[in-house]
């Protein structure tokens, strides 16, 4: 590579940088390893932005995985003498991988990369950019594995010029053209010998797929798949467009979507509207595949059952009271520490499922904490008629539960017959009916006599009353003394059955 080719190979990424707006911005992280790749990027790219953006803030962000040893500390010591001779702003982080990858039963590439992205998430800010040293081979190993691995149309476009706030300025050039502008500038890199090893998927296809389609075709498998990947991207662009009118339509005014509403729609458009809800909710979802997908779709038109999908990574899709909900973490199925729940009612805290408060050991007057949880109540006696109130935390019952009425959750074979109605049916039925979430049925705390359900707060009552019309029912048959329970949940927001939370002082 002579002068001229030097000069060529910037303008290239330069126009591609142009082409694909990919600068300016308020901050640029260059994420460099050490290798030829981001090192090759990091020269261009300080060139570029020196001379076209000055106004912008490049910082050069490296992790060492502490997976290669001496060969990794090497990398670091050579970014490091590279950014100090160029007065370039530089950022380290040491990680354990390996351990990470462990703990998160995840494979190294996977904790390596959500590993890096974090921390350049971290130093770019919101207005920031990240620049990673994708190239072509790159774009087409990711092709290549997508196909393979049963992915749409998303996954055929390979790595776009831009995703959120990930830039690519290197995928218009090959590895070679980076190999040899390195050369003839004299970069500094290092070669990692991962990239030998054929357990990584990625270095599979590099090291053995490829070089047999090269020979036996008499074709670069590369351009052909960078070329279909380019012509995919142009429609997947217009249904991408389509999709994000659709859910404009679907939303409704609590921002939630209708499953009955988008399975009506064509698989193509349904399937993208998925994957925009997932990743408005949950971030990432390169590792969701193609049968994570259909499972999700089939889910849509379910009928019956439980409505939930398992995804990678402690995640879940749920179809709960007809509407549709990416979920993320241990959280998704529990809330530790309990509280109010829009939609589920008063839930303990994971480890009171099994506490039981007999309500003749609650103190009148006073506030009691329940166990570990948020929630805390009062036992008041009612002495006057003006001294009533209603909200759906309050429960006003006769002097005769008082012995013998808990504080607990459900257990099998409880009852409940709604107040006034002759029907009486099991708790497990009830709560089907009102598509109460299952995940947390085990923790909505109620009332009980036995196995017959008093109160449920927030959603029935069978004895007492709870409002001025059951009030009046109540008093024409029943002279006794009247007591009042109320719940509380201190905490400072309330979440809905979903996990979103609500703005609220914390008492319903």
């Amino acid at each position: 590579m002579g002068r001229k080719d030097v000069d060529a190979f910037i303008r290239k990424v330069e126009e591609y940088i142009e082409k694909h707006q990919l600068l300016p911005a308020e901050t640029l992280v260059v994420g460099v390893s050490g290798g030829a790749d981001s090192m090759a990027l990091l020269f261009v790219l300080d060139k570029i932005v020196k001379e076209r953006y000055p106004e912008t803030n490049l910082i050069v962000a490296h992790v060492h995985h502490g997976i290669r040893g001496k060969e990794a500390d090497e990398d670091q010591a050579r970014v490091e003498a590279f950014c100090r001779e160029r007065e370039i702003s530089l950022k380290c982080r040491r990680l354990n991988i390996p351990a990470i990858a462990k703990e998160e039963k995840i494979s190294l590439e996977t904790a390596g990369r959500i590993q890096r992205y974090a921390f350049f998430s971290e130093l770019c800010g919101e207005n920031g950019r990240i620049a990673v040293a994708h190239h072509k081979e790159d774009q087409a190993e990711s092709i290549a594995m997508h196909i393979f691995r049963g992915s749409g149309l998303d996954g055929i476009c390979g790595i776009r010029p831009q995703n959120g706030n990930v830039i690519h300025p290197f995928l218009c050039v090959h590895k070679e053209e980076i190999l040899a502008f390195c050369r003839e500038q004299g970069i500094p890199f290092g070669e990692d010998s991962t990239n030998a090893d054929p357990s990584y998927t990625r270095n599979f296809w590099r090291e053995e797929v490829f070089p047999v389609l090269d020979r036996g075709l008499m074709q670069s498998p590369v351009e052909a798949l960078c070329n279909l990947g380019e012509r995919v991207s142009e429609e997947t662009e217009y249904l991408d467009e389509l999709a994000k009118e659709q859910l404009q339509t679907l939303l409704g005014d609590d921002g939630q979507v209708n499953a009955e509403d988008l399975s009506r729609l064509p698989n193509p458009i349904q399937r993208r509207v998925l994957r925009l809800i997932a990743i408005e909710t949950l971030g990432d979802v390169v590792d969701l595949e193609a049968c994570h997908w259909e499972e999700m779709m089939r889910l849509l038109k379910k009928k019956d059952g439980p409505k939930y999908v398992y995804l990678p990574k402690d995640r879940y899709f749920a179809i709960e009271q007809g509407k549709v909900h990416f979920l993320s973490g241990k959280d998704a199925f529990s809330m530790p520490s309990g509280g109010y729940i829009s939609g589920a009612g008063f839930c303990t805290a994971e480890e009171d499922r099994e506490v039981v408060i007999p309500l003749r050991d609650l103190p009148l007057g006073e506030m009691v904490k329940f166990s570990q949880s948020f929630l805390q109540m009062r036992l008041v006696s009612i002495e006057k008629e003006a001294e009533l109130g209603y909200n759906n935390s309050l429960w006003f019952f006769p002097h005769s539960l008082l012995e013998n009425a808990v504080l607990r959750t459900r257990r099998e074979g409880d009852t409940v017959c709604r107040a006034g109605s002759p029907i009486t049916k099991e708790l497990r039925r009830y709560m089907n009916e009102v598509h109460l979430p299952e995940r947390w049925r085990d923790r909505v705390l109620l009332v009980a006599q036995g196995d017959k359900i008093l109160w449920i707060p927030g959603m029935l009552h069978a004895v007492g009353f709870t409002d001025a019309v059951s009030r009046e029912k109540f008093i024409k048959d029943n002279h006794e003394k009247v007591y009042c329970l109320e719940l509380f949940s201190d905490r400072p927001e309330r979440t809905n059955a979903y996990g979103t939370s609500i703005p609220g002082s914390g008492k319903p």
